[in-house]
C-alpha cells in the first residue's frame, strides 16, 4: 500500500497557505471596498464651533438607554449607549449629548454642573444653519462637552463620609 499522507499533507499546506488568503483577498476587493468617509470625518469636524448654553433646571431632558452587542471586545460584548436630548432656549434648538459606556453618573454630574454654570458645547455650524436639524426628532449633534471655567466633577463620597 502506499502511504498517500504526505499528498494529502502538500495539498493541504497550499490550500493553506495560498488558495484560502487568496480567495479572501478577492472577495474583499470584490465587495469590501473600503470606507472612504475618514477624509470627510476631518472635514466635519474641522467646520464645528463652541457655542456656550445654559439649561433652565425646569426644563425636561430625554434621557435614552440602549445595549447593543460588540463582538470581539473586552466588556463581554457588551456597548452601553447613552443619550440626553435637551432644548436650548437660547439657540432655540434641541441637542442631544451621546456617550459610550459611561454611565448615568456623568449625566448626573453634568446636570448638576449645567444647572449651576453651563457649558460650552461643540457642534458643526452646517447642522447649526439646517433647518432639518435642531427638532426634536432630529436634534443637533454635540462632540464635545467642557465645563464653563470649571471642569464638570463627579462627587463622590470616601469611606469616611466626606465628599469629594
Amino acid at each position: 500500500m502506499k502511504n498517500l499522507g504526505i499528498p494529502y499533507a502538500i495539498g493541504y499546506l497550499i490550500a493553506g497557505l495560498v488558495v484560502v488568503p487568496f480567495l479572501i483577498f478577492i472577495v474583499n476587493k470584490l465587495f469590501f471596498q473600503g470606507n472612504n468617509a475618514e477624509k470627510y470625518i476631518y472635514q466635519y469636524l474641522d467646520n464645528s464651533k463652541n457655542i456656550m448654553m445654559h439649561l433652565d433646571p425646569k426644563v425636561k431632558t430625554d434621557y435614552d438607554f440602549e445595549i447593543k452587542n460588540v463582538f470581539l471586545s473586552k466588556s463581554a460584548g457588551k456597548f452601553y449607549l447613552e443619550s440626553e436630548t435637551f432644548y436650548s432656549k437660547e439657540n432655540k434648538r434641541y441637542f442631544q449629548l451621546r456617550t459610550a459606556n459611561i454611565g448615568k453618573l456623568f449625566f448626573d454630574a453634568f446636570r448638576n454642573h449645567i444647572e449651576k454654570h453651563g457649558f460650552i458645547a461643540t457642534v458643526n455650524k452646517d447642522d447649526m444653519e439646517n433647518p432639518l436639524y435642531g427638532t426634536k426628532q432630529n436634534p443637533i449633534p454635540i462632540f464635545k462637552v467642557v465645563g464653563d471655567g470649571k471642569p464638570i466633577t463627579i462627587n463622590s463620597t470616601d469611606k469616611n463620609g466626606l465628599t469629594t
